[in-house]
């Protein structure tokens, strides 16, 4: 074959195969594409739901299968023609209002698809747009679970600004959580407690809230809580004072030792009063009541703009003179 026949079949062979690589390329290109639109199809699915029925059990699966028209992209809708004989599930989270006891039938409750739409939609967001329910009602089994009340415990740390401190407890609101489980599980559990609530430099009153502590195999009626405290800016003085006998029967006389103590005292800064003087007695009633002669001293005299205080040495020893 001479040289210049040679030379043309190659480059004719050349051409072709970059023909073909630029086909295929292009029909890549257009499947991409093609998949990427939006078709209209129909779909079923199971629906699962998670909810906070009093008495039952938090989830269940629906009866029926949700029938739905809508807008799907290729990808999807081949997917879902490859699967056809396989029925996949929805997972979401519905209101307890929505639920409608089925007459006759414990335990059972129906929704209607039409109320569930925002959910079912955003559960499908990135495969499908609903856009018609066949279905119009699904009905669900909750088994039923045993519940009691029991209060809300607060694990925190609030530490406080210098001159600076907490007024009153921690407050939960609610102050009391209900808790479903079976009856082995929750018979025991006697508090809720929150997570760990860590503030540290606090100078001023403060709120929020604060999740629950999950309990395995219990449900919470409610996942978080609300909480408030109270934060006052304080002054502390000290004072020593006689300790004096109160409820005494005439005739009947306490020696106190010792015969003073020291009062540690913190007020609101703007209810500090510096011409406040602490009371402080021990009850011949408590002396009488107790075996061993040692009574602990009381401050009688505490206003409402004391915050706390200290009273040392307690117990004090009482003895009996005619």
């Amino acid at each position: 074959m001479p040289a210049f026949k040679s030379e043309r079949w190659k480059k004719l062979k050349s051409d072709w195969y970059v023909l073909l690589i630029a086909l295929v390329l292009s029909f890549f290109i257009w499947a991409l594409y093609d998949m990427s639109l939006g078709y209209d199809t129909f779909v079923q699915y199971s629906v699962g739901v998670s909810s906070s029925l009093a008495g039952y059990d938090e989830k269940s699966v629906s009866n029926e299968l949700l029938v739905m028209q809508g807008k799907g992209d290729g990808y999807y809708v081949l997917l879902r023609k490859l699967r056809r004989n396989k029925i996949e599930k929805i997972e979401i989270e519905v209101d307890p209002s929505l639920f409608h006891p089925v007459e006759g039938v414990p335990g059972q409750f129906m929704v209607w698809t039409e109320d569930i739409e925002m959910e079912v939609a955003q559960a499908l967001s990135d495969k499908f747009e609903p856009a018609y329910f066949d279905t119009k009602q699904l009905t669900f089994d909750f088994a039923s679970k045993s519940f009691r009340t029991v209060p809300i415990d607060v694990k925190s740390n609030i530490s406080c600004r210098s001159q600076y401190m907490l007024t009153s407890e921690i407050k939960v609101m609610p102050d009391s959580v209900r808790i479903y489980g079976l009856t082995e599980d929750i018979g025991h559990i006697e508090a809720v407690q929150t997570k760990f609530l860590s503030l540290s430099n606090v100078d001023r009153s403060g709120s929020g809230s604060v999740e629950l502590e999950p309990i395995r195999g219990v449900r919470l009626e409610t996942k978080r809580v609300n909480y408030s405290f109270t934060v006052a800016r304080y002054v502390e003085r000290t004072a020593v004072v006689d300790i004096k006998v109160a409820n005494a029967p005439r005739g009947r006389e306490l020696l106190v030792l010792p015969g003073k103590a020291t009062v540690v005292y913190r007020t609101t800064f703007a209810g500090s009063n510096e011409n406040y003087m602490p009371e402080v007695t021990v009850d011949y009633n408590d002396y009488v009541a107790s075996r061993s002669g040692k009574v602990i001293p009381r401050l009688v005299n505490a206003g409402k703009e004391l915050i706390s205080y200290d009273i040392s040495p307690v117990p004090v020893e009482c003895i009996m003179t005619d």
